[in-house]
């Protein structure tokens, strides 16, 4: 039973479906990553339907604590404005706290592509690694 800085446990975290998954991602943890971080693993499709889900689990991050969230999507087939949505609600829950931030890591090219398109590289940022992204989010 892995638990993190802040005692969440990955049983009472992870989701695990067909269609989507996510899960805490200990083993891509950055040098000097903070109490306040974690890293989360989502796998599979970001649509209507699974975008609720992913959601909650970043809400009960925050609820719980946590400051800045370092996102691994290298496994992500597929992403629609759903999911976009669900970055920028969580981007601006951080804003409005004036603390913490929200980064994506190893975006697959598909959701690379989805996110130049859209221009939210401009606002979530991107790094190749989980060290690079956290680079972009230390305080």
């Amino acid at each position: 039973m892995a638990e993190t800085p802040l005692n969440l446990d990955s049983q009472e975290f992870d989701h695990d479906a067909p269609e989507l998954g996510v899960f805490l991602d200990p083993s891509n943890n950055p040098p000097g990553l903070a109490n306040e971080a974690i890293v989360i693993k989502i796998t599979g499709e970001i649509n209507l339907y699974s975008a609720q889900i992913m959601k909650e689990k970043f809400f009960h991050l925050l609820d719980r604590g946590f400051l800045y969230l370092l996102v691994n999507m290298e496994n992500v087939k597929y992403i629609d404005s759903s999911g976009l949505g669900v970055f920028m609600a969580t981007h601006s829950r951080l804003v409005k706290s004036g603390k913490g931030g929200i980064a994506v890591f190893a975006p697959s090219s598909q959701v690379n592509k989805i996110l130049e398109l859209t221009k939210l590289k401009n606002l979530i940022r991107v790094g190749s690694t989980s060290t690079e992204a956290w680079k972009l989010l230390s305080p």
